[in-house]
């Protein structure tokens, strides 16, 4: 099976649109990170990026299943081609016959696991869960990169490598009851949203999702919310994303809210579920203190980590302003942030850039746009200053965009946790992945409170817990 036919696949879930410029866009983003991981300038990343790749899949379900989301998740990082000749790379997927003389990378799923290495691998006939086949997809795009990349550019992965679909503990899918997500609300319509929403269509759902952010598209998230298309910058991105998905979804309905998460939370008064997505720690503690009575949350640190954690209020273990305490490298970075863009480091609490702190940017950076600053939150503008290389910083790549398979297995993830606690399987609340290696059962913890917790150390906040959801 030729990689367009399977394009067509990924186009019935939104994840691609006709070629343009915004690809180019959304790889140049790509590039930005790629440069900073290897020490190289953007031109000669972006240079790297631009060795086009061919997709070659046989027709078993599973083979051209995951060949679609693998071209979901490459298409705006790296130049796919259906054009044997001007292959650089060839991934063949499944039992198919290589199309080029390219160098070839092999991949092949099952329902017990995805292969992916550089010798012709077999695997049995059983297909594998849509929603198993998604997070496979990460681990294969994360080859494919790597290869694509050369020279150690990028972390080192065995060859070949294995992911198993029984380090992700999940339940028996088959007999899986829909979820109902009414009361739930989707803390963050950016690319780990995107990559939840992406995950959370394979499974059965119904009632109402509230997708929650008071930020607009911009032209570097094209990269990785593979959700959005180029006319989608400028928009709202909780209008865009609920618009762009509703069709995956006929028994759910996405109901944009453009609001920070505090003034949706005083405004209906207590949350039931809160998946998290945002991008700082700041903001999760912020989420924390409104006592959401469940929280599924993801995040992920630059190309090399992702953390998934859970809890159910009340609740003896960890919250979420236990796991993501105010610790000295934030600190750091918000005195850089502060620094960088010429404004107090008081003035951060405040989330998003007021008129006072748009005038304050507009000293230090007078080029930018008054009209664009009000209302953008401080973490973006510093990314976006760091990306075009404005600001040089040691903090600048911590907030450098990671690649699309990282957040999208960082969103996927969330969806194997609500599985794993609606079939009652609580007995860990923390999973620290490597994106490169995949996920690895032996890592799931149960972690404690802090007792410096900022949230759950206070009787106060505890007493209001127990009030609201003992």
């Amino acid at each position: 099976m030729r990689a367009r036919r399977d394009l067509g696949a990924c186009r019935q879930y939104g994840t691609a649109g006709p070629p343009g410029d915004h690809r180019m866009s959304a790889r140049a983003e790509s590039a930005k990170m790629l440069a900073s991981l290897m020490g190289v300038d953007p031109d000669e990343a972006a240079e790297r990026l631009d060795r086009k790749v061919l997709i070659t899949a046989s027709v078993q379900r599973s083979a051209s299943g995951l060949a679609a989301e693998v071209v979901g998740l490459l298409e705006r990082t790296l130049a796919i081609t259906d054009e044997p000749d001007e292959a650089h790379i060839e991934l063949v997927i499944g039992d198919a016959r290589p199309r080029s003389e390219a160098p070839l990378l092999y991949a092949a799923a099952d329902a017990a696991g995805v292969v992916v290495g550089s010798a012709q691998i077999q695997r049995g006939a059983t297909e594998a869960h849509p929603l198993v086949v998604v997070i496979y997809a990460t681990a294969v795009s994360a080859a494919v990169l790597r290869a694509v990349a050369g020279d150690g550019a990028l972390p080192h992965g065995p060859d070949p490598l294995e992911i198993k679909a029984s380090q992700l503990g999940l339940p028996d899918l088959a007999s899986m009851e829909p979820l109902d997500l009414t009361g739930a609300v989707l803390v963050g319509a950016g690319a780990v949203g995107h990559g939840f929403v992406r995950a959370l269509r394979t499974v059965p759902v119904f009632g109402e999702l509230i997708v929650l952010d008071p930020k607009t598209v911009g032209g570097g998230n094209l990269n990785r919310c593979l959700y959005l298309q180029p006319e989608d910058e400028g928009r709202d991105k909780a209008v865009a994303l609920a618009e762009r998905a509703a069709p995956d979804f006929p028994d759910l309905r996405l109901t944009p809210e453009v609001a920070e998460f505090r003034r949706y939370a005083e405004a209906v008064g207590r949350v039931d579920t809160a998946i998290v997505t945002v991008d700082s720690r700041r903001a999760r503690r912020s989420i924390q203190e409104y006592a959401p009575r469940r929280v599924f949350d993801a995040s992920t640190t630059d190309v090399t980590a992702v953390v998934v954690h859970a809890h159910q209020q009340p609740t003896g273990g960890a919250c979420m302003a236990c796991i993501y305490r105010h610790i000295p490298d934030e600190q750091a970075r918000e005195r850089s942030i502060a620094e960088g863009l010429g404004i107090d480091l008081g003035m951060l609490g405040r989330g998003f850039i007021d008129e006072e702190a748009a005038t304050r940017i507009l000293q230090t950076h007078p080029g930018l746009d008054r009209t664009d600053l009000v209302g953008k939150a401080f973490d973006t503008l510093f990314r976006q200053l760091c990306a075009t290389q404005a600001l040089t910083t040691t903090e600048g790549r911590q907030v450098l965009t990671p690649f699309a398979f990282v957040s999208s297995l960082a969103g996927a993830l969330i969806v194997v946790e609500m599985l794993r606690r609606a079939a009652g399987m609580t007995d860990t609340n923390y999973w620290q992945i490597d994106p490169w290696l995949g996920p690895l059962a032996r890592l799931r913890k149960h972690r404690s409170r802090a007792p410096d917790c900022s949230f759950c150390s206070r009787p106060e906040a505890v007493a209001l817990v127990k009030s609201w959801w003992g």
